[in-house]
């Protein structure tokens, strides 16, 4: 698919999504980006792919609601005329060790880290499907899973839950919306360390990989962008961008 003048919508814009929006951008692609409370961040990265000379748009919603989904949807086709792609990557990380589990913490990892993305893709299919059918293709939905799914680490169950429905989501996705419509998804393991990581927490992840080192935004991001621009002929895969963690007998 040629992304010149497509229409893209990112769910979260932060962080790696911040640095993916404009590199769709400098390859002519049109951005919607969605925020929660994060507005000036958000705004700001739309004020930046706008500098390159595309459209940008920044919504505000709680994807875990479905009126709010729908109406993402509506004005973003409103915005632009179409969605050509999606791209799923809002989620929440929080731990959840063992002996404190409380109901609610299922119950919030399922909303955010399932049901939103669930929402979300079923909507912009919808609105995928209203588009002409160019080289055998509608569009394309591209979600955020995890690399732990495949090799659990201790204290996060609910959340990796969540993200082992999203890898069945992406397959079972995939097969409903196919052949038009193609659904993948990324499983990395960390990119771009959050703030609140201390140097001792990160160096003991880097020592964990084969590889030795962090990922960067772009070693997701370039998988991202071939999914979209690189090929037509894959659907219904997941691939792990983690360094070799998979490989790896830690359970960091």
């Amino acid at each position: 698919m040629q992304l010149n003048d497509r229409n893209i919508l990112i769910t979260g814009g932060r962080r790696v999504g911040a640095k993916l929006a404009v590199d769709l951008a400098q390859r002519g692609a049109n951005i919607a980006l969605t925020y929660f409370q994060s507005r000036d961040t958000i705004e700001a990265v739309v004020d930046e792919v706008q500098e390159l000379g595309v459209r940008g748009l920044a919504v505000q919603a709680d994807l875990r609601q479905p009126a709010d989904v729908d109406a993402l949807v509506a004005q973003t086709v409103d915005e632009f005329g179409s969605i050509d792609c999606l791209i799923n990557m809002a989620s929440t990380f929080n731990a959840s060790p063992l002996d404190q589990l409380a109901p609610e913490d299922f119950d919030d990892n399922i909303a955010s880290n399932l049901k939103a993305p669930y929402l979300t893709s079923l909507a912009a299919a919808r609105a995928m499907q209203q588009n002409p059918t160019v080289d055998g293709l509608q569009g394309k939905i591209v979600n955020f899973a995890d690399w732990a799914v495949f090799r659990p680490y201790k204290g996060f169950l609910p959340y990796l839950i969540a993200k082992g429905g999203v890898v069945t989501m992406t397959t079972a996705l995939a097969l409903e919306l196919s052949p038009t419509i193609t659904v993948n998804a990324v499983a990395p393991a960390m990119i771009d360390p959050p703030p609140h990581l201390t140097s001792e927490q990160i160096e003991s992840i880097r020592q964990a990989s084969p590889l030795k080192r962090i990922g960067v935004p772009s070693d997701a991001n370039n998988l991202v962008l071939y999914l979209l621009e690189g090929t037509d002929f894959v659907t219904g895969e997941v691939f792990r961008v983690d360094g070799g963690r998979f490989l790896g007998t830690d359970h960091l």
